[in-house]
């Protein structure tokens, strides 16, 4: 029986989107466990990153953005009230929409979750040069343009 290796079969290694699924897979599994002392999963601190750089958003911005279908934004947003986190109000010119704001207790809690954040990101990323992580940034960024363009017109799936 042959031994498993450190290394990535070369059929595997040579698929780029494979590589990158599995970065973001893996990075996101490290920030889970780097977040579980706060009490907040990952979906939880996105939303406290939206709305610590907004005044408000409404849940379906905020749906429309992480590509999350709306009920579950909700239930992140109960989550979060719940904890007094943030609060939403129903806006005065559309009684359909919430408006939700980071309270202060949020913010302070974003600060935290943020700094674990970034301190997984160096770990992950500490192979690059930081060179080379600006590189590898403004390239995503550029591959990504289009899809979060098509992603303003079409519907959202259930996440």
């Amino acid at each position: 029986m042959a031994e498993p290796t450190r290394d990535l079969p070369a059929g595997l290694a040579s698929v780029l989107g494979f590589q990158l699924s599995k970065c973001g897979w893996w990075l996101e599994q490290r920030l889970e466990e780097a977040l579980e002392p706060l009490g907040i999963r990952v979906r939880h601190f996105l939303v406290l990153a939206m709305l610590d750089s907004s005044d408000t958003l409404s849940q379906q911005e905020m749906s429309a953005y992480l590509l999350l279908d709306p009920t579950l934004m909700v239930g992140l947003v109960d989550d979060l009230e719940a904890r007094g986190l943030c609060e939403r109000a129903r806006d005065p010119a559309d009684r359909r929409r919430y408006a939700v704001r980071i309270t202060p207790a949020g913010r302070g809690l974003h600060r935290r979750a943020r700094a674990l954040a970034d301190e997984v990101g160096r770990e992950v990323f500490g192979p690059l040069e930081p060179g080379e992580l600006r590189i590898v940034a403004e390239a995503i960024g550029r591959v990504m343009r289009p899809f979060w363009a098509e992603q303003a017109v079409r519907p959202r799936r259930k996440g």
